[in-house]
């Protein structure tokens, strides 16, 4: 069903499935920007509040990022999950978490900033109406929109395979913390590999996640570590699970199909509208019939 007619097609299942309040949204970067910091933009804070020498092996390989992709010697960058594992390796997991701390909390934000927070609590709410959202974002913005939520932190979650609710905010990577608390952030390859393979939490949970509920993921691109390792940790058997998995991207169908197509995924194109207004004009439409179905048929 299109909600507006420049809008993305949302599935009849998927319509039907938040009704009846079965609908989770995990959300990352992209719902939470421009307000903070990409993760490109994030190592490249840290990296300039920690001045590694000319010979660090973090700062050559984030230098492939800001070369022009037109020259001669240009290279595919590493990954900035492996950039963040290697200035741990060099400065500890303890300092490079702090300056991420930092500059999360330094972002003067405007009233407007948690607007499209407050569309997906609306949407992403059991059939009594509360929230249940679950981010790998850092940032209190949800919190922000959603009052008086219950918070769950790594590796702390929901035990919904013994029928725990998952009402609340659920922070998958971890929370931000004030200066004084420790930081504990899912970052760098170590951090997925621990978080998603060796001590597995993040994809037991996200497997009893779509066991248990449809998911909807928002604000990634098919390439985001967080997305790569999240479907990479669940095993092969979860392949039936497509119906139950759905993600929003910008750009063609086809494009968009592509790029998807060895995620397990159904996507959800919406086209290439300005700052993305084609997708959260839809969603508020979609807010308005999560609000009251009834009301919303008749």
């Amino acid at each position: 069903m299109r909600f507006l007619e420049e809008g993305p097609d949302i599935p009849d299942r998927l319509l039907h499935e938040r009704d009846a309040g079965r609908v989770v949204f995990l959300c990352g970067a992209g719902v939470s920007m421009p307000f903070f910091p990409s993760f490109k933009d994030l190592a490249e804070y840290v990296i300039g509040q920690l001045k590694p020498s000319v010979e660090s092996p973090a700062r050559k390989a984030f230098e492939a990022w800001s070369a022009p992709q037109d020259d001669s010697s240009y290279s595919f960058p590493m990954s900035l999950d492996q950039i963040f594992n290697l200035l741990q390796m060099e400065f500890g997991r303890e300092k490079i978490n702090l300056h991420v701390a930092e500059c999360l909390s330094a972002t003067d934000l405007p009233p407007s900033s948690h607007e499209h927070h407050g569309i997906v609590g609306r949407i992403s709410t059991d059939s009594n109406g509360n929230p249940q959202i679950v981010t790998t974002n850092f940032d209190l913005l949800f919190e922000e929109a959603i009052r008086g939520a219950k918070t769950f932190t790594p590796p702390s979650f929901p035990d919904l395979k013994h029928g725990m609710p998952l009402r609340g905010i659920t922070y998958l990577h971890g929370r931000l913390e004030e200066s004084r608390h420790s930081h504990d952030y899912i970052l760098s390859s170590s951090d997925f590999g621990r978080a998603y393979l060796v001590q597995g939490w993040a994809t037991n949970f996200v497997r009893q996640l779509l066991e248990s509920f449809t998911v909807v993921l928002l604000g990634y691109q098919a390439e985001d570590p967080p997305i790569k390792y999240l479907l990479q940790g669940l095993n092969s058997s979860y392949e039936h699970v497509r119906d139950r998995l759905y993600a929003f991207d910008q750009g063609s169908p086809d494009e968009v199909q592509s790029k998807w197509a060895d995620r397990g995924v159904t996507p959800i194109p919406y086209g290439n509208s300005p700052n993305h207004s084609a997708l959260w004009n839809t969603l508020n439409e979609w807010a308005k019939r999560a609000d009251n179905p009834k009301q919303w048929r008749q």
